[in-house]
């Protein structure tokens, strides 16, 4: 990894409900935090363009960029998920409901 906090490029594009669902959240708390995408990303220790295609669902997010950008926003990355299980995105099971 480059030094500069830049990430390599990463899988082609495809949105996914999830990518989709996961960056919209992550713009969604961005902006009620006040922050810009410079002030996330380097809070992050990402690059500032990844930040947003990862809000335009244009990436598969790694967990650990995953978690950086939670953390970056100060929440937690299963509350990210559970807000995305809530717009259908996400059809997390709960395991005590499983044969």
């Amino acid at each position: 990894m480059p030094s500069n906090g830049e990430r390599p490029p990463g899988p082609p594009l495809q949105r996914t409900p999830l990518s989709t669902a996961f960056g919209s959240h992550i713009r969604q708390i961005r902006l009620e935090l006040g922050y810009s995408q410079e002030e996330l990303a380097a809070r992050a220790q990402l690059d500032r363009t990844f930040v947003g295609r990862v809000e335009r669902g244009e990436f598969r997010i790694s967990l650990e960029n995953a978690a950086a950008l939670a953390r970056a926003c100060d929440v937690s990355l299963w509350k990210i998920l559970q807000r995305a299980e809530e717009t259908e995105a996400l059809p997390i099971k709960d395991p005590s409901q499983s044969h």
